[in-house]
């Protein structure tokens, strides 16, 4: 999969959980019956107090985009690890064509150039799974060779609100590195992300 491929993937998952976020607000204003309410009152006769059919309609809708969401998880998950692994061959690649040294451990794409300081509870960086020391080799497009000042991450943030961004992380103390799929949007807090990021120096 390339990564025009994945970003596509990625699109249908935002407009899902979009669709599932609206009929989610469509069924509290059923009465708040939600996915599992009753149906039918205290007597067993079908409830006057809600649009039964459309209750149904929606309910329908939910548990197919549901199972749609599930579905497209699984494949971004695959695709973002094949992207991952085809840009560490295209490096390693690139590497061997100029260097007799075969190791590509301190290559400028793999190196990490901001540390995560803060992570708030509920936040997009707690939910797409960032850690408190978590190092950060890339976000999106910005890496070490690249990257110049935290504005330069914030415009990327600013531009990309309930758009998905891949990272790749290293986890604190240790050299294990993972993708992870950011989504910067509105929450409780302030901020999109809910993080706070401090250059390495």
């Amino acid at each position: 999969m390339n990564r025009e491929g994945l970003l596509e993937l990625m699109n249908q998952k935002d407009d899902i959980e979009k669709e599932l976020n609206e009929l989610a607000n469509e069924l509290k204003l059923q009465n708040n019956v939600g996915m599992a309410g009753e149906l039918v009152d205290r007597e067993g006769y079908p409830r006057n107090d809600i649009d039964l059919v459309r209750v149904r309609q929606i309910r329908q809708r939910v548990i197919c985009l549901q199972n749609d969401h599930k579905t497209l998880m699984k494949q971004i998950e695959a695709g973002l690890i094949e992207v991952h692994e085809n840009n560490v061959n295209n490096l390693s690649n690139t590497t061997e064509s100029i260097t007799s040294t075969p190791s590509n451990t301190n290559l400028p794409n793999k190196e990490p150039f901001l540390r995560v300081d803060i992570v708030s509870g509920q936040s997009p960086a707690e939910i797409a799974g960032l850690h408190v020391g978590d190092l950060i080799c890339r976000i999106g497009t910005i890496r070490k060779d690249n990257f110049r000042t935290i504005q330069d991450v914030a415009s990327l943030v600013n531009n990309s609100e309930n758009r998905s961004i891949t990272l790749l992380v290293q986890r604190a103390n240790t050299k294990e590195q993972q993708t992870l799929t950011l989504t910067p949007k509105k929450w409780s807090g302030n901020g999109l992300l809910g993080c706070k990021l401090t250059p390495l120096s």
